[in-house]
């Protein structure tokens, strides 16, 4: 009798089945760019995908097992703010922001609890998606929009008081001349040329405020070294500060590319900057000024060894009228106009600052490219 041929039966087709499911499934976890973690209600992590072996620079097979905090974020506790605990007690998806658990980095979190065919929790669906430079956009569309909005109320106004204030000036320059110097009379006169000046230089801030939102045009500025710009704000600054009082280290590189800017534009940039390093230094201080080339982009940083800005105050430095000064000794409008001439220039501005360790300001330009044309 000849033997009857082996038939793979319905079990081993089923298994077959859900092994090509499998499969299919985890290729389609693994083409996510967002990391991805499985992760029990303990936050052990029991699957990843490839995104999130990449992030956290390790093979899946090391990921297992571990707590998700420590493969993510590399602490040693749950992240402040996470959610995954609710969606596993809720059985509800979460939706959440995670800030600054990655470096500088801004997360919107995704928790999607995992249910087993009884209905209780098998796990959770962590998803990351990273969106740092997403809200940095959002961030500068919202400062520029403001700054345009507030530069032309600022350049009308100033516009309507620049005439009265030249009327105040030109009658207090006659009385001076008409009164006794040794009279009281002269030095209420002198008092109040001094607040018509006070007040003729705000109203200059606030035109130069105005004027560094413009409509752009499509003619390029020429081209330029930015540290011949730096150097005549260097020159400009110590004549209101006294220069042996600082101590200016400059480190350039030696291959410096040209860019399309104003140079005196770019002046008022760093005149403005490293003003405000030296009134930051008050008590004497070292200005560190370098540069160096990023992708397209040629880099600036100002670093001061003064006492740094407050946490707190550091949201809102570029707002026009915010300033930590001394009533009197400033507009608040320094770093708005900053802001706005980098803006006008397709270049951005950052800082970083520590209480107690100093402030660095960096500004970046974009580099002009052999085929741009020179207006």
């Amino acid at each position: 009798m000849s033997a009857i041929p082996k038939r793979s039966g319905p079990s081993e087709d089923l298994v077959a089945f859900i092994e090509d499911l499998k499969r299919q499934w985890m290729s389609t976890i693994d083409a996510l760019v967002d990391p991805l973690m499985m992760v029990q209600p303990d936050y052990t992590i029991y699957k990843a995908n490839i995104a999130m072996a990449k992030v956290a620079d390790l093979d899946i097979k090391d990921i297992i097992g571990k707590k998700c905090y420590e493969v993510f974020a590399n602490r040693k506790a749950p992240c402040a703010g996470c959610k995954m605990k609710e969606s596993s007690t809720s059985k509800q998806p979460q939706q959440y922001e995670l800030s600054h658990i990655r470096g500088n980095h801004f997360f919107e979190v995704s928790s999607q609890p995992l249910l087993n065919g009884e209905g209780s929790i098998a796990g959770v669906v962590q998803v990351y998606r990273d969106r740092t430079e997403a809200k940095k956009l959002r961030e500068q569309l919202f400062q520029s929009e403001k700054l345009s909005s507030i530069g032309l109320l600022a350049g009308g106004i100033a516009h309507e008081l620049n005439n009265p204030l030249a009327g105040a000036m030109i009658f207090t320059e006659m009385l001076l001349k008409q009164l006794d110097p040794s009279s009281a009379e002269y030095q209420d006169a002198v008092e109040i040329k001094k607040a018509t000046e006070r007040c003729k230089n705000i109203v200059s801030g606030l035109l130069d405020f105005a004027r560094a939102n413009p409509i752009k045009k499509n003619k390029k500025p020429p081209k330029l070294k930015i540290t011949d710009a730096i150097t005549e704000a260097i020159k400009f600054a110590k004549m209101t500060h006294d220069g042996q009082h600082y101590q200016i280290d400059q480190n350039w590189i030696s291959n410096e590319p040209l860019i399309h800017a104003d140079k005196n534009k770019l002046i008022q940039v760093f005149l403005n900057l490293i003003q405000n390093a030296f009134q930051a230094m008050d008590q004497g201080g070292t200005l560190k000024l370098r540069n160096r080339i990023e992708n397209s982009s040629l880099i600036i940083e100002i670093e001061d060894s003064g006492p740094g800005i407050a946490k707190e105050l550091q949201g809102k430095i570029f707002d026009p009228f915010f300033t930590t000064k001394e009533p009197g000794e400033g507009t608040g409008l320094g770093l708005a106009v900053v802001y706005g001439i980098l803006q006008e220039l397709g270049g951005k501005i950052s800082f970083k600052s520590k209480l107690g360790e100093g402030s660095i300001f960096t500004v970046s330009l974009p580099i002009s490219t052999s085929s741009d044309e020179d207006s």
